[in-house]
């Protein structure tokens, strides 16, 4: 509707930028009560709205906090992607793990956390987003869809990157016998 309106408005097709910034922002838009009905719609949107995306990070990082907090209790040493920051790396994973540990016979360096489900769009997504530029950086790595996905996705492992729907129980470190 905004962009017939706008189309109309100014006889041109307006630009995404143009388009998102007003939805982002419905004051932008000249019409009052278009920008009336476009903010009700943002706001009840129950799929991408802004209470959807705020939901949605929340527990994202209760999810993290959980991965650190298991971490600690294995007395695993890792740094986080803030500590990593502060140390200048630019595109990071949830964790780095000082010293790698082994999963299912499979070795980490790093770990992500991702609080949502794995289905095939998604992991596509992080896979070329994400996974392979860790892998290409810090070696093997383990996600953790603390959601579950789809186990067909499960088939990078040779290639260093392992999937988990939860915390693993059998952990092997390099400084100890195997952790429960």
């Amino acid at each position: 509707m905004l962009e017939c309106f706008l189309e109309e408005r100014n006889a041109s097709v307006p630009s995404r930028q143009v388009l998102n910034n007003m939805l982002r922002e419905p004051y932008l838009i000249p019409d009052l009560v278009l920008a009336k009905h476009i903010e009700q719609c943002t706001v009840n949107d129950c799929c991408y709205g802004p209470l959807v995306d705020c939901i949605k990070h929340a527990i994202g990082l209760e999810h993290e906090d959980t991965l650190r907090d298991k971490l600690r209790e294995r007395n695993l040493s890792f740094l986080d992607e803030n500590q990593l920051r502060v140390k200048g790396y630019d595109k990071t994973p949830d964790i780095i793990l000082e010293v790698p540990i082994a999963v299912d016979g499979h070795i980490v360096h790093w770990i992500e956390s991702k609080a949502s489900f794995g289905d095939d769009h998604s992991h596509n997504t992080y896979l070329n987003e994400q996974f392979w530029s860790y892998c290409n950086r810090f070696g093997p790595g383990l996600v953790i869809y603390w959601f579950g996905f789809i186990s067909e996705l499960d088939c990078q492992r040779e290639r260093g990157i392992l999937l988990k729907d939860g915390f693993p129980t059998d952990i092997s470190s390099l400084c100890a016998g195997p952790q429960r």
